[in-house]
């Protein structure tokens, strides 16, 4: 299986920033601006990877013509374009309310105007060749998210969230980056048993412990009803991953088993995954 490769342009402010965080949610490995000059090496750098990656070129519409030439070049190599667009009134406005300066501007010291002007011709030179083209005049940050997932993932709207869960003990710190966690020291700890002391949340014995307590999935099912309520809520603003951190003493065993279950729970709904901080040996490849 080979590399693949997306180069992505647009006009300065037509959402290449919001974009950029969807490639990367979607585990691409991202680079900006790369010079027609380089991308020889780029490619080179990547093919021989071990394993093969999917990334994305962020190219300003300055530099596409010449990273496009440099990929057709290329027989060893495939590639898609996809290309941002904007009216250009509504790029002024963009850069007037954000207060922004136009890179433009500064790089070949000219007024806004005319480098929004020249950023759309640049672009609209190279649409003929796109693979996707989005006009995002009149997108939200929201609208345009779910068109590129599912474009490149084939992920519908409601299941675009990306949500990490955390285990890990309150006794080695809390994780940074976290966006709330959730305490779960209520559940009898199995580590006091001491034919499950060794074990983990992931062995059937310290689950069917844990499991003989009503307390259990009375604090489960808190969870649950709190983050389905707040991801769905949350996830009107657009935002494309979360993560949550699910806390016991040491790590080992109850937070493991709840941070489990709720990837699963949530898989039906979202993309989830699992880190288990503080038993790393349990952590999937």
């Amino acid at each position: 299986m080979k590399s693949s490769f997306v180069i992505i342009t647009g006009p300065a402010g037509s959402g290449l920033s919001s974009a950029e965080y969807v490639f990367e949610e979607l585990g691409y490995l991202v680079t900006k601006n790369v010079p027609a000059e380089a991308v020889d090496t780029v490619i080179d750098k990547v093919n021989n990877r071990k394993k093969p990656v999917d990334v994305c070129l962020v190219t300003h519409a300055i530099g596409v013509k010449g990273v496009l030439e440099a990929f057709k070049k290329r027989s060893d190599v495939s590639f898609k374009l996809i290309v941002l667009n904007c009216e250009q009134n509504e790029l002024l406005k963009r850069y007037a309310l954000t207060r922004r300066v136009h890179p433009r501007s500064v790089i070949q010291k000219i007024s806004p105007q005319v480098a929004v002007k020249q950023d759309v011709e640049d672009v609209l030179s190279v649409v003929n060749e796109a693979n996707l083209f989005i006009d995002t005049t009149s997108l939200t940050v929201k609208q345009l998210r779910a068109r590129l997932y599912k474009y490149l993932a084939n992920v519908e709207d409601d299941k675009m969230a990306s949500i990490n869960f955390i285990s890990f003990g309150i006794k080695n710190g809390i994780p940074q980056g976290i966006d709330c966690f959730f305490d779960v020291r209520l559940i009898p700890n199995p580590y006091w048993v001491e034919d499950l002391r060794e074990l983990t949340g992931e062995d059937q014995k310290v689950i069917d412990y844990m499991q003989s307590f009503t307390i259990t999935q009375e604090v489960i099912d808190n969870i649950v009803n709190y983050l389905t309520k707040y991801l769905y809520e949350t996830q009107k603003s657009g935002r494309g991953s979360y993560t949550i951190g699910i806390a016991c003493s040491g790590g080992q065993h109850r937070s493991t088993y709840v941070a489990n279950y709720l990837a699963d729970y949530f898989s039906k709904e979202y993309r989830t995954s699992v880190v288990h901080r503080d038993s790393p040996e349990l952590n999937k490849e």
